[in-house]
């Protein structure tokens, strides 16, 4: 399903996904949602049929320039127009639907465009029944993996390893071990045994975020997916986007916990940060929907 209003950040959704190589027999669902009318407009019963009238022939139009773009042999694209919220409209048809994936785009990034990204790509991303792809960009070539072991990263895992839109691209897989930097005991330095074990920590916890590193890489290469491993240690969210930057990534694939509302506000979430910040297109996949896709 391809969310599009007709704006710069949906054309480029709308792209992307005309550009990812569909397997045959794929339906993709070009959706356009418009919000209603209000009902308190002061406007003559004409004047309100003509200006609605309006608004279908603008929504016609656009969703037939989005069908065409999205055309494709092998591939069904079906329209669909609907009057509502858009966000809890995309999540509600996803349902209806049965779809796979969501793609949607996004306004910008930074601490700015969080707000503007916020009402419907991130409620999407929280609420849809499937992933969700983020568009930043028109095209796909070079994946960024983010794993820390967890069953989270487990299900984006098996996305990129089992979709056929992901086969043979180029593929980075970082595991980022947080920093322990500050974290040393108090006087470490001054007791040699502390400071030791401090450091066999560091060095365990390296060793972990190799084997799950190389694992996925592994696993990943084992279907298709050529990847190679790198391990990097620090503020998971930063040093994953510092990643994809350095490797011209045009697509990040992570996990979530899914967390929403005042809790996602008191204890944060890398996915979520990734998803403001990111330089590229993000693939949202909840552990919630990763467990019924796996």
């Amino acid at each position: 399903m391809v969310a599009s209003d007709g704006s710069p950040a949906a054309a480029r959704a709308v792209a992307l996904a005309a550009s990812l190589p569909w397997p045959g027999g794929t339906v993709i669902e070009a959706l356009r949602v418009d919000e209603p009318l209000a009902v308190d407009l002061e406007l003559p019963p004409d004047a309100y049929e003509a200006l609605q009238a309006e608004i279908r022939r603008e929504t016609d139009e656009q969703l037939a320039l989005v069908s065409g773009q999205l055309a494709a042999p092998g591939r069904q694209v079906r329209t669909v127009a609907v009057s509502g919220r858009p966000a809890s409209a995309i999540v509600a048809l996803a349902e209806h639907a049965h779809a796979d994936l969501v793609i949607v785009g996004s306004r910008g990034r930074g601490p700015l465009a969080s707000m503007l990204l916020g009402s419907v790509a991130a409620e999407v991303v929280d609420h849809a029944p499937c992933p969700v792809l983020v568009a930043r960009s028109e095209r796909v070539q070079r994946l960024l993996v983010a794993d820390d072991g967890s069953l989270d990263s487990s299900g984006a895992m098996h996305v990129v390893a089992t979709w056929p839109i992901f086969q043979g691209m180029t593929t980075r897989v970082v595991s980022v071990a947080p920093s322990l930097d500050g974290e040393a005991p108090a006087g470490a330095s001054r007791h040699p045994a502390a400071s030791k074990a401090f450091a066999e920590t560091v060095d365990a916890l390296r060793s972990m975020h190799r084997l799950i590193a190389d694992g996925t890489a592994g696993r990943l290469s084992d279907a298709g997916v050529p990847a190679r491993a790198e391990i990097r240690m620090g503020d998971v969210a930063e040093q994953i986007i510092d990643a994809a930057l350095e490797s011209d990534a045009d697509l990040i694939v992570l996990g979530s916990h899914g967390r929403t509302g005042l809790e996602r506000v008191l204890l944060g979430s890398v996915a979520r940060n990734v998803l403001h910040h990111a330089p590229c297109s993000v693939l949202i996949v909840r552990a919630q929907v990763a467990a019924r896709i796996a």
